[in-house]
């Protein structure tokens, strides 16, 4: 708690620049004067450019920093970026949340609010996300998570921000090689293992080189399902890897390519029940499982021109599910709990394409421009089965005098209940641009908007009991198809002031957009919900200040927001269950966020961040059986978030060259969702990690504690009608060792 005071002091207390000058600490002869703190060009603009220049909210998070905090996977690293809320759920479909925009903790019912990329290749579907893919950050390169709507340059989904994972490029000069191992033991679980690697091979010296990454990572299980019997039964397993190819045939061009491959195995779903279980158990009669799968294909051509540089870019992404969950409680009741267990299995999967070409101009030029087009193209296919042993006999002998001989056949056969599919293919086209134009040294504005034209068609269709019990009049099966297309613009405009060499204050107004979408079920007389659900949009308007101080060892940084967001998109429920999006009244999103990093000597560094949100509804609507009044809460959206670390690294000791970290962070609580029966809160809690690192002689050895006080604070929750309390909780406190080879 002593780090989160520190963390708002430094963050909050204002400085006399005058002062700040006046006090710099002096030097003893031969003592040696603490470093500039480092500027980190990122892509956000889609140019090199570093990031505390931009008119925007940006975090970037480097590869060495990421290593020093051991962040492996979203949970270590998003949740210590202000104005983040990682809802941490099933590896693979956990969501980050950013300013607050969002109407759920858990997937939308259509597309998500934030915008997931890797080398701005786009990972978010043009509907309900097939996966989240959580790329483990080994040789990464940086990190860049953009705060408020990013529609402009990236496009739909980023309707709160962005998150884009830039991996290391291949080294023309050199060889290099890096091997990661790590043993690790959780409290009350089990224990977690790794492997990694990289090579980078010049094959022709400054022309030709590849880069290539493998990974295996278990970690162990902290959830006991005395259902099934097994202990620690939330193992996950994380295997795959990348390799880029780099090729400068001549001076001014470079093509690259990259392959992604990672698969994430989830043995069992990883939450607690309180009540028919209790902390860090739950009752299932079988593991509910999950594997993601994710693929990508990336070819890259960059093209300096007289009037600027040329990038084209050619994508094929592929995600692909496979899970199955006990519904015996959600369903056993309408079959008068005759058949048991009852599963529901899904296998989904969505591939697409996705093209851009862009131009920008030379950099140093008074004017700046970037103009480009884009296309994605995205199929998406989701097969849900609800089956039980003994269904086809229970359906013949039950419901046969109802619809005549056969029903049981075929609307059971090999068990199955109920037979659910949707098929949805998503077009997205672009065209977009933004122009800076600077008046002199101290003064820019830059104007920029995107032209999109989006269209989502969809074809589901269900047969079964279920579709049977759950519709009246009473039917056995539906196919129905429909369609969404949208058109607009999407305006930007920013002024940008240097108030000094170390001083720099803009203003920001932007818009973001998202798709619509056609509803699943189709409606009726008596499901009168919309046949399709529109895009939703929202406004941001910012104020950033951008500051330095003693000769750039200390940068200060705050950011005021104000959100307008309207014709929300909403998932609601029917009074039989079924389960569809509208758009519903607006929300006020408002905050600030403020940061701040400080190097006072050489190897000692303190970082801190504070956020405060305010995200509410201003309209009231009805949610199932409750009513969701003016003034709630979004979901997940913590009034506060605070993280502070002070590391030290002593390498003057040539021998051990020691280091040492340590990082807290805290989240305020907040409602887990709308149309709960009774409410539920997630967050209101702190973890503190520590790490010690040294070398002995060429291997770095660090020892590490995570979560050093076992705290066992909830990240997402949910309880619906016929199914208990769910939680989902930060893992158990966990000690192990990692052992570095770099070459």
């Amino acid at each position: 708690m002593r780090l989160l005071v520190l963390a708002a002091v430094v963050s909050l207390s204002p400085i006399d620049s005058s002062r700040a000058q006046d006090t710099a600490p002096s030097q003893e002869p031969g003592q040696k004067s603490p470093e500039p703190l480092e500027q980190v060009e990122v892509t956000a603009t889609k140019l090199p450019q570093p990031a505390r220049t931009i008119a925007g909210s940006i975090t970037v998070l480097s590869g060495a920093q990421l290593d020093e905090h051991g962040a492996e996977s979203f949970e270590e690293y998003l949740t210590r970026v202000p104005g983040v809320v990682f809802n941490a759920s099933v590896p693979g479909l956990s969501t980050a949340v950013i300013r607050g925009v969002s109407t759920t903790t858990d997937l939308d019912q259509g597309q998500g609010t934030t915008g997931y990329f890797l080398n701005e290749v786009p990972l978010t579907d043009p509907n309900f996300a097939v996966a989240i893919p959580d790329i483990d950050t080994f040789d990464v390169d940086k990190i860049a998570v953009m705060r408020g709507p990013q529609g402009t340059l990236f496009g739909s989904a980023s309707l709160g921000g962005a998150i884009n994972y830039q991996a290391a490029v291949p080294d023309l000069t050199g060889f290099h090689a890096h091997l990661q191992g790590t043993f690790a033991n959780t409290a009350h679980g089990a224990d977690s293992n790794s492997g990694k690697s990289m090579v980078n091979v010049p094959l022709v010296i400054d022309r030709l080189a590849v880069r290539a990454v493998f990974i295996h990572r278990d970690d162990g299980g902290y959830i006991n399902n005395i259902g099934t019997g097994i202990k620690d039964a939330n193992r996950t397993q994380i295997r795959g890897g990348r390799a880029e190819v780099l090729w400068t045939p001549v001076e001014g061009t470079k093509v690259s390519y990259l392959y992604l491959k990672q698969i994430e195995d989830d043995a069992d779903d990883p939450y607690q029940e309180p009540v028919l279980a209790g902390p860090l158990e739950k009752t299932t009669l079988f593991p509910e499982r999950h594997i993601f799968t994710t693929i990508i294909n990336n070819l890259r051509l960059d093209q300096d021109l007289s009037l600027g540089k040329l990038t084209a870019t050619a994508s094929y992404h592929q995600k692909a599910r496979t899970s199955v969950s006990d519904a015996t409680l959600a369903f056993g009741p309408l079959f008068g709990d005759q058949l048991r267990p009852i599963d529901l299995s899904d296998a989904s999967h969505s591939n697409g394409t996705t093209f851009e070409v862009r131009l920008a101009s030379p950099s140093g030029e008074r004017f700046a421009y970037l103009v480009g087009a884009m296309r994605d193209l995205t199929r998406e296919y989701f097969l849900d089965l609800i089956g039980a042993p003994g269904a086809q006999q229970y359906a013949t002998t039950v419901y046969d005098p109802i619809f005549g001989p056969g029903f049981g056949a075929s609307a059971a056969a090999n068990d199955i209940l109920d037979r659910f599919s949707l098929g949805a293919e998503g077009d997205e086209r672009a065209v977009f641009g933004e122009g800076t134009y600077h008046f002199d040294n101290r003064w820019a504005v830059t104007l920029g908007g995107r032209l999109f034209d989006t269209q989502i068609t969809g074809m589901t269709s269900e047969r079964g009991l279920l579709e049977y019990l759950a519709t009246n009049p009473n039917v056995l099966s539906f196919s129905y198809s429909s369609a969404e297309r949208s058109r607009g613009f999407t305006p930007k405009v920013s002024v940008t002031w240097n108030v000094t060499t170390d001083t720099m204050v803009y203003a920001l107004a932007d818009k973001g957009f998202r798709f619509g979408g056609p509803n699943v079920n189709p409606p009726s007389t008596t499901n009168p919900f919309p046949p399709t659900y529109a895009p939703d949009s929202l406004w941001n308007y910012e104020l950033g200040i951008r500051t330095n101080w003693f000769d750039r060892r200390l940068q200060f940084d705050v950011t005021p927001f104000y959100i307008d967001w309207s014709n929300i998109q909403v998932r609601l429920g029917t009074a039989s269950g079924l389960a569809y999006a509208t758009n519903l009244g607006e929300a006020t999103n408002y905050g600030f966020e403020s940061s701040a990093l400080w190097q006072p000597m050489p190897g000692l560094s303190f970082q801190s961040s504070l956020a405060y949100l305010d995200a509410t509804l201003k309209q009231p609507f009805r949610s199932g059986a409750n009513v969701e009044p003016a003034g709630a809460a979004l979901p997940g959206a913590s009034k506060w978030n605070i993280s502070a670390s002070v590391s030290y690294q002593l390498r003057s000791l040539s021998l051990l060259q020691p280091s040492i970290l340590l990082a807290d962070r805290f989240i305020s609580g907040a409602p887990a969702g709308f149309g709960f029966v009774a409410p539920l809160s997630q967050g209101n809690f702190n973890v503190l990690d520590g790490r010690i690192s040294a070398y002995i002689k060429a291997v770095e050895a660090t020892l590490f504690v995570n979560n050093i006080t076992d705290r066992h604070g909830v990240t997402n929750a949910s309880y619906y009608p016929g199914s208990p309390i769910e939680q989902y909780i930060i893992r158990p406190r966990t000690v192990g060792v990692t052992l570095d080879y770099r070459y």
